[in-house]
């Protein structure tokens, strides 16, 4: 059994109390969508940690008031709603003044004394809630680095995914839910239904009363009929089919009569009559795979026939990628082509394998593609292997590894992967309109990498550049996940190319992208921001060089308003544009930070209008013209002369 973690409200701080509300008991660690609950009156004894209820409550609150208003990052909004408020009510009801976190089990299976444990976990809460505060106060979601925290579920990427991981109810799944709720009873041999307060809903007469599922209806049984009974104690199906079985994970259940099955909604309306062999549902959403005399087809959530009965077999290979079998022949489509074999491998770079002839194709979320032989040695050659397939398969995928690679042609079978290296290579060698091909055939098969680049063409390469199709590819490839394409679409609502400009949605989007790592999402965070929250503004320019991608200009610009010339100066010198070379110019003309030094200047100067930066010639006039020891009115002009040929105003007293 694995070891617990348990979290108390209790009275006192003497050990458990029967009085106690056990509030979560959870696997190896405390969640962190609870740990802002921990933030007040630590204090450790006999290896547990104790906590005030009160500001923890009220902190945890703060927390998720924060999280309701980012929306960007709440995938279920209402969903969200539900589960916060639930929470709350929660919360508020709980009597006593302390919370208590025991995870002594977990202590136990490390060789250190309890309380040295405690004290890292309790080190590791208080970094965590100062992450969680400090994005909190300053209002951005992105500050809440999920690398940086302390003793969390490697089984995220962001905090955004464990958000919005379904199972974990927006925190709610953690809390042990003690609710008092409807009593199937049984009275001289036959099963009703009590409220909650012990009011009789539905009055002993079945002979069967069987748990209520996920959708609040339960099946019942009164002779040998069946018939479904809701929660609030309505009857929507009277007792009137052979066979009734639960609404698990959708609104529709299979019903049997006269050994047939159908399918009936949760409303009680037959969607499907019941006509058929079998039925089976294949994921959570429908459709249904069906017989019916002795031939396959599916029915969708409607009840409607979606794919005719005339296969043999049909199989759900992966998510929305079915396998129809008819005469010998495999399919992927009713239209589609044939294929001797199709046969299910590891699910891991692909879920199945398809053979015709000599040849052997993978299918993925992408497609079918022609198998790299690589993997197809790998696969067969694996220990797990033959729990998918027999050994001549195994020899026929051999064979195929063994064979000599043929040369690279692009056609529908061209993996993903290899066109959009195509792609990479054709931008790198400037022929863009290869590029826009290949990265288009990759695109249109769901590849993310491949939408984002073939938009970025779209959206600034000269004589290419198309709004729109920059807008559809950034949109498409963000849908798919693709942290850049976030960031590009989050370009597209900023300067209004291919839909009207919103600031507000730009910075949403950049928020995800940030959330996810991405560097440049920080440093164009920290641009939007910068006139309405300039301290904000230089946390995202400062969490986007820890993530290796610096804007030192800014960093020192920003530094430079803060009154901090010593680190400005320090992120200037770091800065090799021609940019960096005119700041530091300043700095050392005007002794900012550093001693004056005009030969410096003159040098910096230089140097950034040699890299195009044309103020520097300004700046070079002025030091001809006024400086000590560097008068020269012939350089001065000069200078002048190429700051007018730059555009560039010329201040009044260079002309008196």
């Amino acid at each position: 059994m694995s070891p617990k973690v348990y979290l108390n409200n209790t009275h006192a701080t003497s050990g458990t109390d029967l009085n106690d509300i056990m509030m979560m008991e959870w696997e190896y660690e405390m969640p962190l969508l609870l740990q802002p609950l921990l933030i007040s009156g630590a204090f450790i004894k006999n290896g547990i940690l104790y906590y005030d209820a009160k500001p923890g409550i009220e902190n945890l609150k703060r927390f998720y008031h924060f999280l309701d208003a980012t929306k960007s990052v709440i995938s279920d909004k209402n969903a969200f709603t539900v589960y916060k408020e639930k929470l709350f009510s929660y919360l508020d009801n709980l009597e006593h003044p302390y919370f208590a976190l025991n995870a002594r089990e977990v202590f136990d299976t490390d060789k250190l004394p309890q309380d040295e444990q405690a004290v890292i976990w309790q080190a590791d809460i208080a970094f965590n809630n100062a992450v969680i505060n400090a994005a909190v106060d300053k209002h951005d979601i992105s500050a809440l680095s999920y690398p940086v925290l302390k003793h969390v579920s490697m089984a995220f990427n962001s905090f955004t995914e464990l958000l919005n991981y379904p199972d974990y109810q927006y925190g709610w799944r953690y809390i042990c839910q003690v609710v008092k709720r409807e009593e199937i009873y049984c009275e001289n041999g036959l099963w009703g239904l009590k409220g909650p307060a012990g009011e009789i809903l539905i009055h002993p007469q079945f002979d069967e009363f069987y748990a209520f599922s996920a959708w609040d209806v339960a099946v019942v049984r009164k002779g040998q009929q069946y018939g479904y009974v809701h929660r609030s104690g309505d009857i929507i199906v009277p007792a009137e089919w052979d066979e009734a079985y639960d609404f698990d994970h959708a609104p529709l259940a299979i019903v049997q009569r006269n050994e047939l099955l159908g399918l009936i909604h949760i409303s009680g309306k037959v969607v499907a009559e019941p006509v058929y062999e079998n039925i089976r549902s294949v994921r959570h959403d429908n459709p249904y795979i069906a017989q019916r005399n002795g031939r396959w087809g599916m029915l969708g959530e409607d009840g409607q026939v979606v794919i005719d009965f005339r296969y043999d077999r049909i199989e759900l290979l992966h998510d929305n990628v079915i396998m129809l079998q008819q005469e010998g022949g495999y399919y992927l489509a009713a239209d589609g082509e044939r294929f001797d074999l199709i046969i299910r491998k590891a699910p891991h770079q692909g879920f199945a394998w398809a053979f015709k002839g000599n040849a052997v194709y993978l299918i993925d979320k992408y497609g079918i593609s022609r198998a790299n032989r690589d993997l197809v040695k790998q696969d067969a050659e694996s220990d797990s292997s033959g729990y998918y397939y027999d050994e001549a398969v195994r020899n026929r995928l051999l064979t195929y590894a063994a064979l000599p690679e043929e040369e690279i042609v692009t056609d529908a079978y061209t993996p993903v992967e290899e066109l959009y290296n195509i792609g990479v290579d054709a931008y790198n060698r400037q022929d863009y309109q290869s590029a826009i091909d290949h990265y288009t055939l990759a695109a249109e098969r769901g590849y993310g990498y491949a939408m984002n680049n073939l938009a970025h063409i779209h959206y600034m390469i000269d004589g290419y550049v198309d709004p729109d199709k920059a807008f559809y590819w950034y949109e498409k490839g963000a849908a798919a996940g693709n942290t850049n394409a976030i960031n590009g679409l989050s370009l597209c609502y900023q300067n209004g190319i291919g839909t009207a400009p919103d600031i507000d949605k730009a910075i949403e989007l950049l928020l995800l992208a940030a959330d996810d790592g991405l560097a440049v999402a920080h440093n164009n965070l920290g641009y939007l921001l910068y006139d309405t929250n300039p301290e904000l503004a230089l946390f995202h320019y400062l969490r986007a060089e820890e993530l290796g991608e610096p804007d030192y200009s800014w960093l020192g610009h920003l530094y430079e308003e803060n009154g901090d010339l010593a680190t400005a100066l320090r992120y200037y010198q770091k800065d090799e544009t021609a940019t960096g070379a005119f700041n530091q110019g300043i700095f050392y003309l005007k002794g900012l930070g550093i001693a004056k030094d005009v030969n410096a200047a003159v040098r910096y100067f230089k140097r950034a209008t040699e890299g195009g930066y044309d103020m520097g010639h300004i700046e070079l006039a002025r030091i001809y013209l006024f400086e000590d020891g560097f008068i020269n009115s012939e350089l001065a002009k000069a200078h002048i002369a190429a700051a007018e040929r730059a555009g560039i105003e010329i201040p009044a007293e260079f002309l008196i």
